[in-house]
């Protein structure tokens, strides 16, 4: 499966590329957007030395919020090459004393894991001629995470967890409505879905993020 999206992602930046020497009206569109983000993702269990016992533990994530820019070249009215960044967070859990039976005594944290990612690609435009104007596209590139730090003040113990930059590529769906019939101001409305793994540097723990990525803004086209 993940053959078959990156040969049709490389094919689709072929097809926008080879557009621009025959693009007869280019055009940019400019997008930013407050973004929600839902991470599909497990959780991921290991076991550590916190303070002096050795404890199963649980790190997850949860939603988080942020913000994100599109910049576009239009080649075509139907084809834009792009460049996509988001600068997010995810709601992390960090949980110690997973036993069987001893609820009780679980020790819990939380804090936000800061996400980045950018990533390269290319839209189809569906409607362009059109009072709404329905595009899809397909993106790779990467994700970068900041440390996180969860304290756990039973056992007098902070544990900070790095994170490995990762891979990603995945799919957008979106519309741009524009203010006026003459405006140059969009309104604009996108769904992305993209895959990418959060690692520790180091350690053990892994988690398949694969995030789903609303975003809701305004759009400039000149």
């Amino acid at each position: 499966m993940k053959r078959i999206t990156t040969i049709c992602l490389t094919l689709a930046i072929l097809v926008a590329v080879s557009g621009v020497a025959a693009a007869s009206d280019p055009s940019w569109i400019v997008r930013g957007s407050y973004v929600k983000t839902w991470p599909s993702t497990d959780s991921s269990q290991t076991e550590s030395v916190i303070g002096d016992n050795p404890l199963l533990n649980e790190l997850s994530l949860d939603s988080g919020q942020g913000f994100g820019f599109d910049l576009e070249y239009k080649t075509s009215p139907k084809w834009g090459i792009v460049l996509l960044g988001i600068f997010t967070d995810m709601e992390g859990t960090f949980v110690a004393g997973l036993e069987p039976g001893e609820e009780s005594e679980l020790v819990t944290d939380n804090n936000t894991v800061d996400v980045y990612t950018v990533n390269f690609g290319a839209n189809y435009h569906f409607t362009p001629e059109s009072r709404v104007d329905f595009y899809a596209g397909a993106y790779l590139g990467w994700f970068s995470y900041d440390s996180v730090k969860f304290r756990l003040p039973i056992q007098d113990e902070e544990i900070k967890i790095d994170f490995d930059d990762q891979f990603s590529y995945g799919l957008n769906a979106g519309i741009d409505v524009p203010f006026g019939s003459e405006s140059p101001w969009l309104f604009t409305v996108a769904v992305k879905y993209l895959i990418s793994d959060l690692k520790e540097s180091g350690g053990p723990r892994e988690i398949s993020i694969d995030p789903i990525i609303g975003s809701i803004g305004i759009g400039y086209r000149f």
